[in-house]
């Protein structure tokens, strides 16, 4: 039985060029405008992938129901997006990862446009990555970005912000399954509007030179395997052909939560743990195990937060980690405790009661 994807959207050129990349990797496609017709889809059938045009409501609403449906808890949840600002919020609704609709459209027209130019010829092919990296240049230290895919000779990148294209970028990372760090540094030969950076290597010193080498040798072979692998596919497989068909982002680790998250609008006060000095920001959604802080100017990731919500009911004060940051819209937060105090029980208890039926 071969694999099934519900693309769930009334865009009409977004439905063409994401059809053609899903059919294109042998998945079955089922067309659905609808949200409340979909979730009749996702009752009476079963699909290893999801994408979702998260143009109003009702689609987003869909999209936290797939990970409500215990039969599709394994599916990829993609949202798809116009541009950045409303990732956080698909994050916490349960996507997976998102899709811009320019990046969509840029892959589908790859594939039928001439030979690349010298500079995108690729000689050794890349492996789809999902791993966090330090980078610095110029003025900019230890800002975090995600690999998305990496040969021995370059990689793509997502960056939240621009980078430059004058200077060398320098990274830490480590690669998955692999314990050693690898630093290298790394030239811009391009980069668009959704946040993706294409990066050539520049200098890579001799100790991580053989870790890139041993892991890309270790991954061609199974990359090469799954995409002529007939019928069901492992879902991790599914994934990382996903990733670097469509140009996926992913939700970091720390974003793929296992408590549901309750949307709100709480006003709160967040400070460094020990520290007087305190930012008034919003919990846009919150569960027994974090939240997501709305903020112009979200803390570094790893910093120790308290985290103070008060209402006429309850004065709740939360010690936690920061464990995502999106610059300019906020950041995620993990809370230390992991029994949670009956406040915030109480507190998750009114915020569901509030749901609309």
């Amino acid at each position: 039985m071969g694999l099934k994807s519900l693309l769930v959207c009334t865009d009409a050129k977004t439905v063409q060029t994401i059809t053609s990349v899903l059919l294109e990797m042998g998945m079955n496609v089922e067309l659905c405008g609808d949200p409340s017709i979909a979730c009749e889809c996702l009752s009476t059938q079963h699909f290893d992938a999801v994408l979702v045009d998260c143009q109003n409501e009702g689609a987003t609403n869909f999209l936290s129901q797939i990970r409500s449906d215990p039969s599709h808890r394994d599916a990829v949840a993609i949202a798809i997006l116009e541009s950045h600002t409303n990732a956080p919020d698909m994050f916490a609704k349960g996507a997976a990862y998102v899709l811009y609709k320019r990046t969509s459209e840029e892959r589908a027209n790859q594939r039928i446009a001439p030979a690349p130019t010298r500079t995108e010829r690729r000689l050794t092919p890349r492996i789809p990555v999902d791993a966090n990296a330090s980078i610095a240049y110029a003025n900019t230290e230890n800002d975090v970005i995600r690999v998305l895919d990496l040969s021995i000779n370059g990689m793509a990148i997502y960056s939240p912000k621009p980078l430059p294209r004058d200077c060398k970028v320098y990274f830490q990372f480590s690669l998955p399954g692999e314990a050693a760090t690898i630093r290298l540094s790394c030239e811009v030969i391009w980069q668009n509007d959704s946040g993706n950076v294409g990066m050539r290597f520049a200098h890579v010193p001799q100790a991580s030179r053989r870790v890139l080498e041993y892991w890309t040798k270790n991954k061609v072979g199974s990359e090469l395997q799954v995409a002529h692998s007939p019928g069901d596919e492992p879902s991790s497989d599914l994934r990382q052909r996903l990733v670097a068909q469509l140009g996926l982002i992913a939700a970091p680790p720390s974003d793929r939560r296992h408590q549901p998250r309750h949307p709100c609008a709480l006003g709160a006060q967040v400070s460094r743990a020990g520290s007087t000095v305190q930012q008034r920001c919003v919990i846009s959604d919150i569960s027994s195990g974090g939240c997501y802080v709305q903020t112009s100017e979200p803390l570094p990731v790893g910093t120790s937060i308290e985290v103070a919500i008060k209402t006429q009911e309850l004065n709740l004060r939360m010690l936690g980690n920061v464990q995502i940051v999106h610059r300019g819209l906020g950041m995620g937060v993990q809370f230390k405790s992991r029994k949670s105090p009956e406040e915030l029980q109480q507190l998750i208890s009114g915020l569901e009661s509030q749901v609309p039926v």
